[in-house]
């Protein structure tokens, strides 16, 4: 296992980016992934490691079990704590940070089975709270728009817990692509002036969901591009859902509508 403890180091410049600036995510098409429940959810999808990074002081049997379930090729380094901790995309973690590849997914042509799309969702959290719940749902390829924040960043892959290694995520997407990318009905999640979801009928066909950015909503462009709108029923005097929990709301009611053969 190869030491490092110098900040000049290039590999620690690079990792140091991917660190602080999500869109080296996508120039390098590499990310950070800390902690050992994506250690494995990495390891049981045998996605491409790049670098496994141990912070020095840090082991245990739950640490040293997941290196050893790393590829044989996997360059290993042991980083001084200092590094370490200005490169591990969180506080107080197990010490245990890989490097792995980017995959970005091509667009869908007539995809038959449902879809997620992501217009404009800023917050990094907020798209992974979003892509978890899609691949909880059993949603297997979700789009993103031009402005949704970088998917593959650091923070985005720590809120999502593993959920990036079972869908395909295919990034900037423009509306105009939605119509060709789905054989069936795209649905938009509004806030107002929509039927509500507990009641307004989904087709069995495939649908995509249209989940919109924090502050804004679903855009006028997307919006042209859904036949339906539909509304979860709140409490009197709340405005709206965290995105990220309307998203959760929206694909479970689908999918128990599915299981029920509604």
């Amino acid at each position: 296992m190869k030491t490092l403890a110098s900040d000049s180091n290039p590999l620690i410049r690079r990792w140091l980016r991917l660190a602080s600036t999500p869109r080296a995510t996508r120039q390098l098409q590499q990310t950070l992934a800390e902690g050992l429940h994506l250690a494995q959810a990495i390891g049981q999808s045998h996605w491409p490691v790049i670098a496994a990074l141990l912070r020095r002081g840090a082991g245990g049997p739950a640490l040293e079990a997941a290196l050893e379930a790393l590829p044989a090729q996997t360059e290993r380094f042991l980083v001084a704590a200092p590094l370490y901790d200005r490169i591990a995309p969180v506080e107080h973690g197990v010490g245990l940070t890989l490097v792995i590849a980017v995959d970005a997914a091509p667009v869908p042509v007539a995809q038959r089975q449902d879809l997620v799309y992501l217009d404009a969702i800023q917050d990094p959290t907020n798209v992974g709270a979003v892509l978890r719940s899609a691949a909880a749902a059993g949603v297997g390829h979700v789009l993103c728009g031009p402005g949704t924040a970088a998917v593959w960043s650091p923070r985005c892959v720590r809120a999502a817990m593993g959920a990036h290694f079972r869908l395909k995520i295919s990034e900037a997407v423009g509306a105009e692509l939605l119509a060709a990318a789905l054989d069936g009905t795209w649905i938009a999640a509004v806030a107002h002036e929509a039927p509500s979801l507990w009641t307004c009928p989904i087709p069995q066909r495939p649908i995509g969901w249209a989940f919109g950015s924090e502050g804004a909503g679903v855009s006028k462009a997307v919006l042209a591009q859904c036949a339906l709108r539909v509304q979860i029923p709140l409490a009197r005097d709340i405005e709206s859902l965290n995105v990220a929990a309307a998203a959760a709301v929206c694909l479970f009611e689908r999918r128990r509508r599915v299981a029920e053969g509604l």
